[in-house]
């Protein structure tokens, strides 16, 4: 039988109250509440904070703003299919796994792309050698 999420929470408060630097537990989780928990650490490993959603599905505008970008920018990634979106009535709802998997997505471009132009400033450094030199003052020039 897997264990509930109280009784995780449990374990974890118990470690907790013994304190140390680190703690080691161990969990029996149903598979749902482990991705939740993948979730959660892979934020605070990324940004340093942890965004918990309280629900299942966003408005376009808290979505938005959960993101950082503008309702009509958020509404053309959905247009693009770079976001699903669900139709509730006339109203699209995001799931909070879209929004996180997009932060993760974005995150993910962001580190290569600079990797890339690290790679890319190191090979042009290496390559080119400037052409100018510059003079300490007007005396050297007699």
């Amino acid at each position: 039988m897997f264990g509930s999420a109280d009784e995780a929470a449990d374990v974890l408060r118990n470690a907790i109250d013994v304190g140390g630097d680190t703690i080691e537990v161990t969990l029996t989780l149903r598979a749902q509440t482990a991705q939740k928990v993948l979730l959660l650490l892979y934020a605070e490993g990324v940004s340093g904070a942890v965004v918990v959603p309280v629900k299942e599905l966003y408005s376009t505008t808290e979505a938005a703003a959960m993101l950082g970008v503008s309702r009509p920018t958020l509404m053309k990634l959905i247009e693009a299919g770079e976001i699903e979106a669900e139709m509730v009535g006339t109203h699209h709802r995001i799931p909070a796994e879209e929004i996180v998997g997009y932060q993760r997505a974005r995150e993910i471009s962001r580190d290569r792309a600079s990797e890339a132009m690290s790679e890319f400033t190191s090979r042009v450094g290496a390559r080119h050698r400037s052409n100018v030199t510059f003079r300490r003052g007007a005396e050297e020039n007699r």
